[in-house]
């Protein structure tokens, strides 16, 4: 085409496109300019006026602070902080500052706090979770708990370090606890308060300012206007004999058979508080007695495993700790073993037999149709009267655990 020719309708076409694709990429590419830009410079200020970031030491390393079920019997209801409702609980339930736990009749629960602390909640009871925390900065551990009514058993933590603390309350008195101390809570429903110390000790102070310290073996009672009752010297706990720790005993007639629990006695006691249960919570006992001496005769269990425990109650109705559980499993056979009997003295002395031997431990003895009193290590030391002269028999006979019989006979000639 010429120079000085027009360009045509096309050529005109082509250069308006190109025109307009140029304009809008250079719009494009300035926009993103300008938006990096912006960027950049609010990047720049938020540094500087923020201040630094803390490092690595400055920053504490958190802790779960929570108290969590590790058992449960029977029905147990928790409410959460800021609800309305008792929802269930179960072993994944976690309780926090707030929460409040109840336990229904033949219902216990253990909770266990996180530094270690470990409440075991009694039938029929009502606590609230006052504190579990840790400072993040001291690492001070504050563990406490209230009961309102019913009962609780515990055992608090080791210290962490030095300041950390543990305390309960009840609705007359608060107490500090010491490290590793074990001790009981009841509350009735006057509101009185009856606290019991076996192991550690604990410093309190009571809604009327009174102020208390209990060490080991040590209990006392605060009413529900606050006043304080007479220390009281807790009994030494009694240890279970028989029958053993995890021994079977095999009846051919479980129901129909006697099983005798035996414990050691102890000195200044009026009597002995024995739990038989299936469960070793002992929310649900079979048997929940007073005995006045150290053995107890379970009658009529059937086949399955049980476990028992007993403590002592002063002259004062003090109640020293629970032992530790026993357990022993119940079976069926057909035919019952035969108890030892053995015979080490049996000597005469005009018509008055001395008659001295061992059997098991719970074992009866029985001398001419006559029971005598078996000690709780099974020996037997007995002294008969035989009424008539001449040649006659002695019948001794003892009656196992299990039902078996051994019996001995043995001649004597008696002249007075």
């Amino acid at each position: 085409m010429a120079s000085g020719e027009k360009p045509t309708e096309r050529g005109r076409s082509n250069f308006i496109v190109e025109w307009f694709t140029v304009s809008y990429r250079t719009i494009y590419i300035i926009v993103a300019i300008l938006l990096i830009g912006t960027a950049v410079i609010g990047y720049i200020y938020v540094r500087r006026s923020s201040p630094p970031l803390a490092g690595p030491s400055d920053v504490p390393p958190s802790t779960v602070t929570s108290a969590r079920f590790t058992a449960i019997e029977g029905s147990v209801k928790f409410k959460a902080i800021g609800t309305f409702e008792w929802a269930n609980a179960d072993r994944k339930t976690i309780l926090h500052r707030g929460d409040l736990v109840r336990t229904a009749s033949n219902a216990s629960a253990d909770i266990t706090f996180f530094d270690g602390t470990v409440v075991r909640v009694r039938p029929e009871s009502l606590i609230t979770i006052e504190e579990t925390s840790e400072n993040p900065h001291t690492k001070q551990r504050r563990v406490s708990w209230h009961i309102s009514s019913g009962e609780v058993n515990y055992q608090t933590a080791r210290r962490n370090v030095e300041g950390s603390s543990t305390e309960v309350t009840t609705p007359t008195l608060k107490m500090r606890h010491a490290e590793l101390t074990e001790g009981g809570i009841r509350v009735d429903e006057e509101g009185d308060s009856d606290v019991r110390i076996f192991k550690g000790a604990v410093d309190g102070q009571t809604k009327t300012g009174h102020e208390i310290h209990l060490a080991a073996n040590e209990g006392l009672r605060v009413d529900s206007k606050g006043a304080v009752g007479p220390k009281l010297v807790l009994p030494v706990t009694p240890t279970p004999v028989s029958p053993e720790n995890g021994v079977e005993l095999s009846y051919p007639n479980p129901r129909q058979s006697t099983t005798m629990l035996i414990w050691n006695e102890v000195a200044n006691v009026a009597s002995y508080h024995v739990m038989l249960d299936q469960n070793p919570a002992f929310a649900r006992p079979v048997r929940d007695e007073l005995r006045r001496g150290p053995r107890f005769e379970a009658r009529g269990l059937d086949v399955g495993r049980y476990y028992w425990r007993v403590a002592a109650v002063g002259k004062d109705n003090a109640e020293g700790a629970f032992s530790e559980p026993a357990m022993f499993v119940i079976s069926r056979s057909e035919v019952a073993p035969l108890p030892p009997l053995e015979i080490g003295t049996f000597a005469l002395r005009q018509n008055i037999l001395q008659i001295k031997g061992r059997t098991e431990p719970g074992a009866t003895v029985i001398i001419n149709g006559q029971q005598i009193d078996v000690g709780s290590d099974g020996t037997f030391n007995e002294f008969v009267t035989l009424d008539r002269t001449g040649r006659q028999n002695v019948i001794i006979r003892a009656v196992g655990l299990q039902g078996g019989v051994r019996e001995e006979r043995r001649s004597v000639d008696v002249t007075f």
